[in-house]
């Protein structure tokens, strides 16, 4: 009953809260700031819905102070990600005045998440879509073939902000073709691949060290990085997956990076054993790559970052045909792996334990996923987007790169939605997979994401795993 209250409560507040910014937006914003003139020096940063200055926006950031100084970047930061800014960095926070008159005002926006903007595009700005991470699930407008379907206003919702790209980053052919069938636009694909992975190319034996020292890694010690999905939850519970006795279960001189909320719960947790290393906040991503030695994930687009380092990666697919069925994805994962696929979480113990895991057999598969699905990545990522997005330089030879562009095995049979300004047209096609009799997953709608505080990708207290299939499935 108390919970219900509360739910009512910040629904109730959040509503006048986004009431109050909407009589804002149309008043000071539509009357004063969207006629003041644009400055053409002047580039807005922000990543993952004003999360803390992350992944392929940061990159570019970077690489502008490098090649571009007389540009002004400015970041759109929520406050409670202030106190992990990097020193030096300016900043506004959502839904001021300084906000509004950042984004009337601004020709260049980077950002990786496609949020809500306050103001309608002004004719002359320049919209970069960097994306962050290569769609395995379905996005868009694929999302009206989900088992778990956003609303047609949501469909709409994400189309209608996807209108306004001038480009958009692409890592393989593969990325290209879904990116277009998802967003139906007409900006630029630039086949570049991210930023972010640019440092997976620089880097040194000494930078690794450095990140291995700064986390508390021995030389001797194997650092696995346990990086699922994100997914939200609709229950505080905790089922069959038992991530600390999976932790205690791994070999000697092995250590268990988890990115991951599992133990920021607020209703409280089990003590971190002390195989593990909690990375969830603070970390650039890149840097754990770096360090780690071999990757755990199930659907996460890192699989995709990862192969770059040509590392073992370990696919924990337990709820394959459930997620699938949920979300939709664009081809079989379990079929088409960049390593050892495990079913169960006995599984993937054993794989642990043996160190299955690192057979030489598993090289071919990485390479072939690498070629296939990071085609475009060589480390010029961010100094390309900077040329031709922020100088101006032409664009063409990075937008369709004539390559090979094959199907991964399993691709999906949904076609290409065709109305995607109007969802309701679109005929029923049945999700591809099956859902489980103990499913208790709910995602959340893109609108969600931005109305409930921690509902996002990196940031989510109510984190934890579906029931995990005790019988072993083979592959």
């Amino acid at each position: 009953m108390l919970r219900t209250v509360r739910r009512q409560y910040r629904r109730a507040r959040g509503f006048a809260a986004r009431a109050v910014r909407a009589l804002q937006d149309r008043t000071l914003g539509d009357w004063y700031y969207a006629r003041l003139p644009i400055d053409p020096d002047l580039v807005v940063y922000t990543s993952l819905w004003n999360r803390a200055p992350r992944g392929n926006p940061l990159a570019i950031y970077r690489k502008q102070l490098e090649l571009a100084p007389h540009l002004r970047g400015v970041w759109i930061v929520r406050k409670q990600d202030l106190d992990q800014l990097p020193a030096g960095i300016e900043y506004v926070t959502p839904r001021t005045l300084a906000y509004l008159r950042l984004i009337a005002t601004a020709t260049y926006f980077v950002d990786d998440a496609n949020p809500h903007w306050s103001l309608a595009a002004r004719e002359g700005q320049i919209y970069v879509q960097t994306h962050h991470g290569t769609a395995l699930k379905y996005m868009g407008a694929d999302r009206h073939y989900s088992g778990v379907r956003p609303s047609d206003d949501t469909i709409v919702t994400m189309h209608r902000r996807s209108q306004r790209w001038t480009y958009s980053l692409s890592t393989s052919p593969y990325l290209t073709e879904v990116w277009e069938r998802a967003y139906n636009n007409d900006c630029v694909q630039l086949e570049v691949g991210f930023p972010r992975n640019d440092v997976l190319f620089e880097s040194t034996a000494e930078d690794r060290a450095a990140v291995r020292a700064r986390l508390g890694l021995a030389p001797h010690e194997r650092a696995v990085l346990y990086m699922p999905t994100w997914r939200t939850r609709r229950s505080p519970k905790e089922h069959e997956f038992d991530l600390t006795a999976f932790a205690e279960s791994l070999p000697e001189g092995t250590r268990l990076l988890v990115r991951d909320h599992y133990y920021h719960d607020r209703r409280g947790r089990q003590v971190v054993p002390a195989q593990v290393i909690d990375v969830s906040k603070g970390w650039e991503v890149e840097d754990l790559y770096l360090a780690s030695d071999a990757l755990i994930t199930d659907y996460s687009s890192a699989m995709f970052d990862y192969t770059l380092l040509d590392r073992p990666i370990v696919l924990f697919c337990y709820d394959w045909d459930d997620y699938r069925w949920s979300r939709g994805a664009y081809f079989d994962i379990t079929a088409d792996a960049p390593g050892q696929v495990v079913f169960d979480a006995e599984a993937l113990a054993e794989t642990m334990r043996t160190g299955e895991f690192l057979a030489p057999s598993f090289a071919g598969r990485r390479a072939s996923f690498r070629d296939r699905f990071a085609t475009f990545e060589n480390g010029r990522a961010a100094e390309t987007v900077v040329r031709v997005a922020l100088l101006g330089e032409d664009a063409e030879p990075y937008a369709r790169q004539v390559c090979a562009a094959e199907h991964p095995a399993g691709w999906t049979t949904h076609p290409r939605v065709t109305w995607p300004e109007d969802p309701s047209r679109e005929p029923h096609h049945e999700p591809l997979g099956r859902p489980s009799s103990a499913r208790f997953v709910t995602e959340a709608s893109p609108a969600e994401v931005e109305a409930e505080a921690g509902d996002d990708p990196l940031d989510t207290d109510q984190l934890q795993m579906p029931v995990v299939p005790t019988q072993s499935r083979e592959h």
